[in-house]
């Protein structure tokens, strides 16, 4: 019988798909194969995207994850009695002033600052705290706002009398002449908060933005600006700043920045900026100080909280925010006296 001859095209096609066998099942079984591979690594690329952090440098604003309640306070303006009245509410404090909270974490949402006549006294018991409360197993974050930004660059509205007498005694460590241009009566003040001054040094330690469990905080919010330009980054410049080691402050402590930014603190706060926000940090709201005019508390769906100053404002009475079992609420505060 003689074996029917194929053309030359035609023996090509068969070498080319295996004519007569089962080889071309076995390659479209394997390249079956590789296409649900593929689509079982596009899946799980998919999955993780959804719970992995899309925001850039971020890691140092990541605070240790809270064992147990963190409770953050606005504004405490250099005002003691409203302060430790905060502090108790909190559950932070004894009687005597100490660490009573265990493993509690304290946020300081800026403006520690203000036109209190007990500024110092403040400082030094935040100071207290910050160490106590390391001891027990708790934290104490204080951040940057709007207060801070300026005394560092030496605009003193609203300084009270005793918060110039309070650093009459520090001199400049080289000729500034922005110093020399201010009353005397300021000079002192001025030298100790002058970027690269005792005080400036301790305030660069206070970071702009901190991500502590699930909520951000910042004075006056952040922006998709801020977390596209990276949280990290914008943290090391103040600090930069403040230690003298930039001599111009950057854009990112000016109107623009997360300490002085007005745009989440009005009646109309973009809630879109902020749910891509919490998106981008995988976190559940945003922590910020309500600005000086009557507005709301809650806003974004819970979204952003906006706290007001520890002795409170015309927003509304003393005040802290306390976030427990992954749920968040406003505590009132009984005056300081």
């Amino acid at each position: 019988m003689t074996t029917p001859r194929l053309s030359p095209a035609l023996a090509l096609l068969c070498v080319l798909t295996a004519c007569g066998g089962d080889s071309g099942k076995a390659d479209v079984k394997k390249t079956g194969a590789k296409v649900e591979a593929k689509a079982e690594v596009a899946t799980d690329t998919k999955a993780e995207a959804k719970v992995r952090p899309r925001a850039r440098a971020t890691e140092e604003a990541r605070m240790p994850a809270p064992k147990g309640r963190v409770v953050a306070l606005g504004g405490l303006d250099g005002n003691l009695a409203a302060t430790k009245a905060a502090l108790k509410a909190a559950g932070a404090i004894d009687d005597a002033g100490n660490w009573a909270g265990g493993d509690l974490v304290v946020v300081q949402i800026g403006n520690l600052l203000g036109p209190g006549k007990e500024e110092s006294a403040v400082l030094k018991l935040f100071d207290t705290l910050a160490e106590q409360a390391g001891k027990a197993g708790g934290a104490v974050h204080r951040l940057a706002g709007a207060s801070e930004i300026l005394n560092v660059a030496l605009t003193f509205e609203g300084v009270s009398a005793q918060g110039f007498k309070d650093y009459a005694a520090e001199k400049p460590i080289a000729d500034d002449p922005r110093i020399e241009g201010l009353p005397k009566a300021q000079r002192g003040r001025a030298a100790a908060f002058a970027a690269g001054g005792s005080m400036a040094k301790k305030l660069a330690e206070q970071k702009l933005v901190v991500i502590a469990g699930d909520s951000v905080f910042a004075h006056a919010g952040v922006l998709e600006d801020h977390v596209k330009y990276g949280i990290d980054i914008l943290n090391t410049e103040g600090k930069k700043w403040m230690l003298a080691q930039e001599p111009m402050m950057p854009n990112m402590l000016s109107d623009l920045g997360p300490a002085r930014t007005p745009k989440l603190r009005g009646q109309e706060p973009f809630c879109g900026g902020v749910e891509k926000v919490i998106e981008d940090l995988a976190v559940k709201r945003m922590i910020i100080a309500r600005g000086p005019e009557k507005s709301g508390a809650t806003m974004c769906d819970g979204k952003l909280l906006r706290l007001g100053p520890v002795a409170g404002d015309a927003s509304g009475g003393p005040e802290i925010a306390e976030i427990s079992g992954g749920a968040a609420k406003f505590v009132p505060v009984a005056a300081g006296k």
